[in-house]
């Protein structure tokens, strides 16, 4: 047990010096779990004592306003992890909505259950900040995937518990959405043009859980979102108003979807074997990021030649091979710059980068604006 104990104290330097995005899905977990076995620092509330630290602090110092317009509730407390001030709405039946103001002073770790929502069916939008969800043996989803600020997700994951982690000094407003399956079946019995994994969902009495990164939110989304965020009306006019424009923001969403999946198939007349070999290169460049390998070598290493390699990679993912690596780069700076206390030149050498000032020339060009810059809040304008 000793011995054990060094091994996680070490681990407990390590997590208070490195930022938790660079721990692996493993390594995150299990030092979480061990960690919690033997009574060290690190600690996951559950989703009971979570929400008990909530609700001791809306009676301590908080407030919780029902039927504040007529159709929604208001949540405004402050704890030792975070500032909170949650606004939940129902516009009509089978869909809710949720925008939710958290300011962070203390990492937090805790235990999320989706069973507790009031439609599995979820639609979310990052607008500031960003966190890591650990959901270790789903077969159908990622065990470690990072929600991340100026991204849009869709998910079911019924009957799931998963772990949430965010850092301190970390500000989140999110907007989610949460829709009732037959609510698309109010506009239309035909549901061929919405994306697949949500005509599985419609159709099939057990359907597979899935969590998708639909992309960017765009121009137009953006617009949409700040209605919601100040809507110009109140009470019956209001959730009309919002009602119309959680629609509009979900079709947004769903065509962007839908313009991902026809960009995959047109990739349909690659042989299976071909695009898992281009997946699996695309696999090593990621993980060798801050060192990665020719393409000559990146080619052996999945037994095709390096011309087959390129033609193939760009068939899939839209560009060439280090046009994806560089990309891949400056995604991973803007997060770190983002969502932890790494200085830029920390986060320069992190991605790859040993001249701070070709980092820093590559990411405005890629967003418009200086690491610098986007690290005190700028705006991306890109």
């Amino acid at each position: 047990m000793r011995s054990q104990a060094r091994t996680l104290d070490n681990c407990l330097i390590t997590l208070n010096l490195k930022p938790l995005l660079e721990l692996s899905c493993k390594q995150y977990y299990n030092l979480l779990v061990n960690a919690n076995r033997c009574h060290l620092l690190v600690n996951i509330l559950s989703a009971e004592e979570y929400w008990q630290v909530r609700e001791e602090s809306i009676k301590t110092n908080g407030k919780l306003l029902l039927n504040y317009d007529g159709f929604d509730e208001i949540e405004q407390c402050e704890n030792q992890f975070s500032t909170d001030l949650v606004h939940r709405l129902e516009l009509r039946p089978g869909l809710d909505m949720t925008i939710g103001k958290h300011i962070h002073h203390a990492d937090l770790n805790y235990v999320s259950p989706h069973d507790e929502v009031p439609y599995p069916l979820i639609s979310k939008f990052h607008i500031s900040g960003t966190y890591r969800t650990i959901t270790p043996g789903i077969k159908e989803i990622s065990d470690d995937y990072i929600e991340q600020i100026g991204k849009s997700y869709l998910f079911y994951l019924p009957n799931l518990h998963e772990i949430h982690q965010v850092l301190a000094e970390e500000d989140l407003l999110i907007v989610s959405i949460y829709i009732g399956i037959d609510v698309f079946k109010t506009f239309s019995q035909g549901f061929e043009s919405l994306p697949t994994p949500l005509q599985a969902l419609i159709n099939k009495k057990s359907p597979p859980r899935f969590h998708y990164p639909v992309g960017e939110i765009t121009p137009a989304m953006f617009r949409v979102l700040q209605q919601i965020l100040n809507p110009p009306f109140q009470g019956m006019m209001k959730r009309m108003y919002l009602e119309s424009r959680v629609l509009e923001l979900l079709a947004l969403q769903l065509n962007q979807f839908l313009h991902h999946e026809r960009a995959i198939k047109a990739v349909a007349n690659l042989r299976a074997i071909d695009i898992e070999k281009a997946y699996h290169a695309r696999d090593i460049l990621i993980r060798r990021a801050e060192n990665p390998p020719s393409l000559m070598e990146l080619a052996q290493s999945v037994g095709v030649g390096d011309r087959k390699l390129r033609y193939c990679f760009r068939e899939v993912f839209g560009t060439t091979v280090f046009g994806y690596l560089h990309d891949y780069r400056m995604e991973q700076a803007k997060v770190m710059l983002g969502g932890t206390k790494m200085q830029v030149a920390e986060v320069a050498n992190a991605v790859g980068y040993s001249h701070l000032g070709y980092f820093a020339k590559a990411f405005k060009a890629k967003f418009g604006i200086s690491p610098k810059e986007f690290q005190f809040g700028k705006k991306p304008l890109k």
